[in-house]
């Protein structure tokens, strides 16, 4: 058993760790001077509007936390070398941490798609996906170090495989929860979520059991529902309540 566990674990982590594209991305574009400084405005101009609604959604759920829950910040890195990139993290301060980095602003294509993927990773702290991932990658390296020493094999690198493999569970998930709220988001912010949505057909996904992210099409389709439901609500002369 020693010998078979944890070779086989290892092949299926490392197949999981990262989405591939069904061709080889190409290198960064560096961002010129005239594009960063339009994509900087934007950036300014759409958070301005997408942070209070994204903070007080945020709030009509965790009411019972510190104000600190849902006090959004906002980041740019402005490293023309690194793949386009958003995602939400905890500061130091202990508030919820939006970074982008440069070729991200550069990538969205107007301000409805930037208000869109501002609102996704609003969504992730507001439906707490780092407690819920933290939780899974704990209980994974427990799982699966009592499994691998079970077998005779290293305790250790059981545990850590079985973290890092617990924090893809339910990831698939968590994103399609995210774009919901993203679209609530949106929409209360005056921003065109159908339009924000596009940004979503550009950005790939993966079929594959252990990716991090659903495919595109999969995505589009769970954002256009909710839409559908929002404009619903509407034309009822009522809001639609957001459920992820």
């Amino acid at each position: 058993m020693r010998n078979i566990l944890l070779p086989a674990l290892s092949a299926l982590l490392l197949t999981g760790c990262i989405d591939q594209p069904a061709t080889a991305p190409r290198p960064a574009a560096p961002v010129a001077s005239a594009d960063m400084g339009q994509a900087s405005a934007r950036y300014a101009r759409v958070t301005a509007r997408v942070e209070p609604v994204a903070e007080q959604i945020c709030r009509s759920f965790h009411q019972d936390k510190p104000a600190s829950f849902c006090d959004f910040q906002f980041a740019l890195r402005e490293d023309p070398n690194e793949p386009a990139n958003a995602f939400q993290s905890i500061g130091r301060d202990g508030r919820p941490l939006i970074t982008f980095n440069s070729n991200m602003l550069k990538q969205v294509q107007n301000d409805d798609e930037l208000a869109f993927v501002m609102a996704h990773e609003a969504g992730h702290q507001t439906a707490t996906h780092l407690i819920k991932s933290r939780n899974n990658q704990i209980l994974g390296g427990a799982v699966l170090g009592l499994l691998v020493g079970l077998g005779g094999g290293d305790t250790r690198a059981g545990v850590n495989l079985g973290t890092r493999i617990g924090g893809l569970a339910y990831s698939k998930k968590y994103e399609l929860q995210a774009d919901t709220i993203a679209v609530h988001i949106t929409d209360r912010a005056g921003y065109d979520a159908e339009r924000g949505v596009k940004e979503l057909a550009r950005t790939g996904g993966s079929n594959s059991f252990l990716s991090t992210h659903p495919a595109s099409a999969e995505r589009v389709a769970n954002a256009q529902a909710v839409l559908a439901d929002i404009r619903r609500a509407k034309s009822q002369g009522r809001r639609a309540p957001i459920v992820w």
